[in-house]
């Protein structure tokens, strides 16, 4: 009995393969049968596309941080870039306008240096640049920017030397007027004024507001010609003989940030 339960069922599936095969009996009955369980097909394969939509997606999404995070990086990159160029393009220009300074004058030797802090206060004025008697930096030097005479060196190291600006009250240097020779000396404030006064200017004497003073070479402690102050105002009533005048200095401190250190002249 056991066999014949066993053997039937065999037997029916090699009739059903031969007639399959041989003859198109089954088709009509194939073809509604897969009808009928295409439904079940659908339900059994979704959690497979599922999980298959899923993975996409999560690739598509990590692709996607992966690539964004790529080009931050790459847009932080340019930027750091582009601010190093703007860096050197400012720089470059300032050491242009440092070199072309209409008042220098070509017979002096002069070393560059870089700024490296700057002190003002009431009584002290004074910067540190990255200079010493290494690079042949001496005391006294007389020290310029673009825009007119910083100070002087007061002391030196071996690779910094520090500069008491022409504003600091212990200061005094002999300059002219530039528009008509006009001679006296300026000493700088003590307050926190950045600015100088021009002493023994004889009363009635051809001042203006707007003149400029330069360093007049008288005594040669300095060379002559270089720009010190602007007249911003006139006091005849200090002194019975001498006018005071006010200067704002030409250069500017603050944005200070190169400086030529004047030598010896050339032979």
């Amino acid at each position: 009995m056991r066999l014949l339960k066993l053997f039937v069922p065999i037997f029916l599936s090699i009739v059903l393969i031969v007639l399959d095969a041989r003859f198109s009996y089954l088709d009509n009955f194939k073809r509604y049968t897969l009808t009928l369980l295409s439904p079940i097909y659908i339900i059994v394969d979704l959690p497979s596309q599922a999980i298959d939509w899923v993975n996409d997606k999560g690739t598509e999404n990590e692709f996607l941080v992966s690539e964004n995070d790529y080009l931050e990086g790459q847009l932080i990159e340019l930027k750091a870039k582009l601010q190093t160029y703007n860096n050197l393009a400012l720089e470059n220009q300032k050491l242009s306008d440092l070199v072309d300074s209409s008042y220098l004058i070509p017979e002096h030797n002069v070393i560059l240096a870089r700024v490296k802090s700057i002190s003002q206060s009431r009584l002290s004025k004074k910067i540190i640049v990255n200079k010493g008697f290494n690079d042949g930096v001496t005391l006294s030097d007389l020290v310029v920017g673009s825009d007119g005479v910083v100070g002087k060196v007061t002391e030196v190291t071996p690779m910094h030397s520090t500069v008491r600006l022409f504003s600091d009250p212990t200061q005094y240097i002999p300059v002219k007027n530039s528009r008509n020779g006009e001679r006296g000396i300026t000493k700088g404030l003590a307050s926190n004024e950045k600015g100088m006064i021009v002493r023994f200017v004889p009363l009635k004497s051809d001042i203006k507001l707007g003149d400029i003073f330069v360093t007049s070479g008288i005594g040669n402690s300095y060379p002559a010609g270089y720009f010190v102050g602007r007249v911003k105002s006139i006091d005849e009533t200090l002194n019975v003989s001498f006018m005071t005048i006010f200067l704002e200095p030409t250069q500017k401190i603050n944005n200070l940030e190169f400086v030529l250190i004047i030598k010896e002249k050339n032979d």
